[in-house]
């Protein structure tokens, strides 16, 4: 029988030295695997061999921590230079990505919905979209405004689709859900719901990346054609 022979601290690889970066980078690994649920402290410091008070010489605590988790992401969506002579495909090449980047980190979109980004890339992609948006001649205030109401589509629609993604559904599930939602609506009297029965076929059609860009164009032309509201003054929480 083989004798096992203990092993010296001194004979394993040594570990990689902690920072603020390998902490994030720790991080984006586990959230991209499972999910923000499951990005703590305790978790982290796990997977990178060291237990969780040494993180906060980093991070104060897992909002924090969160936080960096989103800007890192935000940093993968590539910066676009402004160009008027074809702003408004850029911006739409922007959102897309944005949109499919924060779909690789399941569950990040919520934390974008809870806390307005203001890391170095938050606010660069802030910046671009405000760059994009004057390129095209959107008044100041309603590019302002419109580059907030353009994030709340972004993360809410990347929201709602990682919460889709927890279900786990099946494409069948999710074809059967789908089937009975139209079926429900199919079912409505007319003559208590006219407007549902007049519009059924169109409130079931198109698939996500559709309605999405449509919700893009729908905001573009409403920044475009919509007088400024008057003068605006401190933000309101």
């Amino acid at each position: 029988m083989e004798t096992l022979v203990p092993r010296s601290r001194r004979a394993r690889p040594a570990k990689a030295p902690l920072s603020r970066e390998a902490v994030v980078a720790a991080g984006l690994e586990i959230l991209a695997a499972e999910g923000l649920a499951a990005v703590t402290m305790r978790r982290v410091a796990e997977a990178l061999d060291t237990g969780p008070a040494s993180l906060y010489v980093y991070v104060t605590n897992s909002q924090e921590l969160h936080r960096a988790l989103l800007d890192a992401v935000i940093g993968q969506v590539p910066v676009l230079e402004p160009d008027p002579a074809r702003w408004r495909e850029q911006l739409v090449e922007l959102v897309l990505e944005w949109l499919r980047t924060l779909d690789r980190y399941p569950g990040i979109a919520r934390v974008a919905l809870a806390d307005i980004p203001t890391g170095a890339n938050g606010l660069r992609a802030v910046e671009t979209l405000l760059g994009l948006l004057r390129a095209g001649g959107v008044p100041d205030l309603a590019a302002a405004w419109g580059a907030d109401a353009l994030s709340l589509h972004v993360t809410g629609n990347a929201a709602e689709r990682s919460i889709q993604a927890e279900r786990g559904w099946s494409d069948a599930e999710g074809r059967a859900y789908h089937e009975d939602l139209q079926r429900t609506l199919e079912g409505l009297p007319a003559e208590t719901h006219p407007n549902i029965a007049a519009l059924l076929p169109f409130l079931v059609a198109g698939d996500g990346e559709q309605r999405f860009r449509f919700g893009i164009d729908v905001l573009l032309n409403g920044m475009l054609h919509t007088p400024a509201p008057g003068p605006a003054t401190g933000l309101e929480p």
